[in-house]
């Protein structure tokens, strides 16, 4: 770190390294988990769940941080805006900085496990940090290892998990696909992005999916997996709602019909634009050009943003639809 950095630079440093930019997609998850796992309003406000929120964002934050550190020869090279964050900040210090984040947010999980007694928590969050971080960290480095690659799922289904356990409890079958929906959908977005770096990648002999099995097959699984987690995510409401209709009396008019309706809709619109988008970015790899133009091509029709933030939307809006059915549909929610 630099020898007289100030404290806002430090931040602006930090924030960069640790990619402050994908944290609101972090909170909106928090947000879809709350809504469908909390009674009322004044669930999210608990201590408890505020202490596992914490733990998410630490173990989000030292994932980025170690990534940006082991991959600062290719990032010095096409993203300086990371690397020269990493820089600054040095290696001791992000090092440092994640050892301390690791520390803080384990200790508070083993307060959530004496809380909850229930000491598979603990556990849980060890295995779900080792994969994490081992996407990056050598010799494991999941990041270049092929079909381990898909060991990032795991890593977030972990935290996921955590986040509803303290909020609603032991998820049921319907809540649990809902959630393996999510993280599958996103995941194969994920991978989408990670593909418009190709040439970056195998310059820099970072053997990536797309590297490890070519742009083509890489974009075709990402396509296969976001249909899968878009089934897993029509099973997973049409029961949560159907258990609902068992619960509350939702009355004549907002059957569960309609309601399952709406729901399809709203999720069909979510994923379309990420669903097309991943599909023409199919056929662009098919053409016959370079492979320099056909990625300037997929940078140009990819917009990762939006895709991540079209499908979280849909969620975050059928999760507030079953939250207010759930509080409100007891003596009958009828227009």
């Amino acid at each position: 770190m630099g020898e007289k950095m100030s404290f806002a630079d430090f931040l602006k440093a930090y924030s960069k390294a640790c990619r402050i930019e994908f944290a609101p997609a972090l909170g909106a998850c928090m947000f879809i988990l709350f809504f469908l796992g909390a009674e009322s309003f004044q669930d999210i406000f608990q201590i408890h769940v505020l202490e596992a929120f914490i733990v998410v964002i630490l173990q989000f934050f030292s994932a980025f941080l170690i990534n940006a550190l082991a991959d600062i020869d290719t990032d010095s090279k096409y993203k300086t805006f990371i690397s020269d964050s990493v820089h600054l900040l040095g290696g001791k210090t992000i090092k440092g900085l994640v050892i301390l984040q690791i520390s803080i947010a384990l200790l508070l999980t083993l307060h959530l496990s004496f809380l909850f007694n229930n000491f598979w928590l603990f556990p849980w969050v060890v295995s779900g940090t080792f994969f994490s971080l081992g996407y990056s960290i050598k010799p494991f480095h999941f990041k270049i290892r092929g079909v381990f690659h898909a060991s990032l799922m795991f890593a977030v289904f972990s935290m996921i998990l955590l986040l509803y356990y303290v909020i609603g409890g032991i998820p049921t079958l319907p809540i649990f696909f809902v959630i393996l929906s999510f993280i599958i959908l996103h995941y194969g977005i994920t991978l989408v992005d990670q593909t418009q770096d190709h040439i970056e990648d195998k310059l820099s002999d970072l053997l990536t999916p797309s590297v490890r099995y070519g742009v083509t097959r890489t974009l075709r699984v990402a396509f296969v997996l976001s249909m899968v987690g878009l089934s897993f995510g029509f099973f997973g409401f049409y029961f949560l709602f159907l258990e609902l209709s068992s619960l509350v009396n939702l009355g004549y008019i907002l059957s569960f019909e309609f309601i399952f309706f709406v729901v399809t809709i709203i999720l069909v619109l979510a994923y379309y634009m990420p669903l097309k988008g991943t599909w023409d970015l199919v056929k662009i790899s098919l053409y016959d050009e370079t492979i320099e133009q056909k990625m300037l091509m997929i940078k140009n029709r990819l917009n990762h943003p939006i895709w991540q933030f079209s499908g979280v939307l849909g969620v975050i809006i059928i999760s507030v639809i079953f939250f207010l059915l759930k509080i409100f549909g007891i003596d009958g929610f009828v227009f």
